[in-house]
């Protein structure tokens, strides 16, 4: 590659979300966005340890290129895209499934599914094995969970997914018949399921598959919503399995707020940091804060302090940690698009996602100097 991949990312001093090339400034079908340029994004985004940029999308059709509907239309520097609002989340239209292509192909940005998944059998075709009740009997559940995952899994990569958002809300989601949030063990086994398809424990060569076919390699596998706050994770979850957290950090503006949001997913695992099998580093290097654009989208809340927030408590259990966030984002990023806040980087558009991604990989990069 022509181009090193320092020489377009890292300008710290002159920081404006990518330097020298401007990856948000130019119009999509503009022509000075080389196959060079793309290349450079793509390497970029592999980066080991990278932050990530995540929004969840909807009013998506993919029929023309703008940033309220497509996500061609997002700023290149998003990381992870999830269809929140699109229906149907499977079967997608040929402009939806063109408009994902492009991303994921030119862009480098990898685009997940969120599922409330409430009751086994959500969202996939309707099959008699689901109908499972709130019983925790293993032998009645198992073969139910069992097949639904590996369903999700199925209908994930025919639609072209790169992975699964888990929308897990037992005590906020106020849905009916909610028993996959609600029943410990029917939640507990979803998410060991879950794991054998999505996040690195699907290809982890150790592992038992018990007659499980193949997954397809890389898919991601993200859990958000009560994760480690109100109804949480349960410590028996195979939970370091999981890719990344997604907390709703709804209007979290204060180091105090936010330590205890980090604070509770370090709680949640535990057990898991107990046994040797991850660190409170990584588990911080997993956990992305997001805020909610559909009350905060004319103030931007809390998403400028949460995209430069770094986990470093001065007392308690976890003093000594000093580890930056693994990721930012925006819920319904769509009202971020066009707030009319000013020229920012050539554009109004996505105003606060972008003060975002320069918070976010300023400081990263700045970090990364430092340990050096």
């Amino acid at each position: 590659m022509a181009l090193a991949i320092s020489a377009i990312f890292v300008s710290c001093k002159d920081w404006t979300e990518v330097s020298p090339i401007d990856f948000e400034k130019t119009d999509l079908n503009a022509t000075d966005k080389t196959d060079e340029y793309y290349a450079s994004l793509r390497e970029w985004k592999n980066t080991p340890g990278l932050p990530q940029t995540f929004v969840w999308f909807d009013n998506w059709t993919g029929t023309s290129p703008t940033g309220n509907s497509s996500l061609r239309g997002l700023p290149d520097s998003v990381t992870i895209a999830s269809n929140w609002g699109g229906h149907p989340k499977f079967e997608l239209s040929p402009e939806r499934k063109a408009d994902m292509e492009y991303v994921q192909r030119v862009k480098g940005t990898k685009v997940v599914v969120t599922l409330f998944s409430a009751k086994v059998g959500d969202d996939v075709p309707a099959d008699p094995i689901y109908d499972i009740g709130n019983s925790s009997d293993p032998v009645v559940i198992g073969p139910a969970i069992r097949k639904y995952a590996e369903v999700i899994h199925d209908l994930v990569v025919e639609s072209g997914y790169d992975g699964y958002d888990w929308d897990y809300e037992p005590q906020g989601g106020g849905i009916s018949g909610s028993y996959l949030w609600t029943n410990k063990a029917q939640r507990t086994l979803f998410v060991e399921e879950l794991s054998y398809w999505f996040g690195k424990g699907a290809t982890d060569p150790s592992r038992n598959r018990d007659g499980r076919k193949p997954a397809k390699p890389g898919l991601l596998f993200l859990i958000d919503g009560e994760v480690g706050i109100r109804g949480r994770m349960d410590k028996e979850w195979l939970s370091y399995y999981v890719d990344y957290f997604v907390l709703q950090a709804y209007g979290s503006t204060t180091e105090s707020n936010m330590q205890s949001r980090v604070g509770g997913v370090i709680t949640d695992m535990s057990d898991w940091i107990t046994a040797g099998i991850i660190t409170k580093e990584e588990i911080v290097k997993r956990t992305i804060l997001t805020e909610n654009f559909e009350s905060y989208a004319s103030t931007g809340g809390g998403i400028l302090v949460q995209s430069k927030y770094v986990y470093k408590p001065t007392s308690g259990a976890d003093v000594g940690v000093d580890q930056q966030i693994g990721g930012f984002g925006i819920y319904r990023s769509v009202f971020d698009y066009d707030q009319g806040k000013g020229d920012y980087n050539g554009s109004p558009e996505y105003y606060f996602l972008r003060k975002g991604i320069t918070n976010i990989y300023q400081l990263y990069y700045q970090r990364k100097s430092e340990e050096k």
